[in-house]
């Protein structure tokens, strides 16, 4: 029974790119009406929580900026933020499941065929909260991915790796659906070996 869902929105971005810095921003403000969002209802239903689809107008506005910043031919220092804030128009009842403010700072760091990319996540308390839903606590990760290329005349071997969350942060993630019983993912490594011909 759920009706058609109309929205109007804008969207805005900035970009610039030099040698020694890349800059990139960009926004939105949407309204959606009989916007279709998943709502929990405060009941517990075989041990989780109970949702249900319900709809109303809505208001989204948001901002998403990156800079890198070169330091060194080799060396780049990576920043970004994002924010989102959206609730029901009628109300002023905030959203649920909206990710809260998060940032990030790492390096992009090259030395002949290896690249490395340390990196630290923040992402503050979640507050702003639709009924019968949990605060989240903020949070910080830090994790290195990269690389190493090994060339050849018609082959590439490429070593990539992730490790995240190396220092075994116990965490939530406010978009989980079971938040409420399984934190995020701990310390971990993933490794994937590529070969390519050409």
């Amino acid at each position: 029974n759920l009706k058609r869902e109309l929205g109007n929105g804008l969207d805005f971005g900035v970009r610039h790119t030099s040698k020694r810095l890349r800059f990139e921003a960009n926004g939105f403000y949407y309204h959606i009406d009989d916007f279709v969002f998943l709502a929990p209802t405060g009941a517990i239903v075989n041990d989780l929580f109970e949702a249900e689809y319900r709809q109303g107008a809505t208001r989204y506005a948001g901002l998403e900026a990156k800079m890198d910043i070169g330091l060194h031919p080799n060396l780049w220092l990576n920043l970004g933020t994002d924010y989102v804030n959206a609730e029901l128009t009628d109300t002023s009842t905030p959203l649920p499941r909206i990710p809260p403010l998060r940032a990030r700072a790492g390096l992009e760091i090259r030395y002949k065929g290896l690249l490395l990319n340390p990196e630290v996540v923040v992402a503050d308390d979640q507050n702003r909260l639709f009924p019968n839903e949990t605060r989240t606590a903020g949070y910080g990760v830090f994790g290195v991915s990269g690389s190493y290329l090994f060339a050849g005349q018609h082959v590439a071997h490429i070593i990539s790796f992730n490790g995240f969350n190396l220092a075994n942060k116990l965490y939530r993630n406010h978009l989980s659906f079971i938040k409420e019983f399984a934190p995020e993912m701990g310390r971990g490594l993933r490794v994937t070996y590529t070969l390519r011909w050409f």
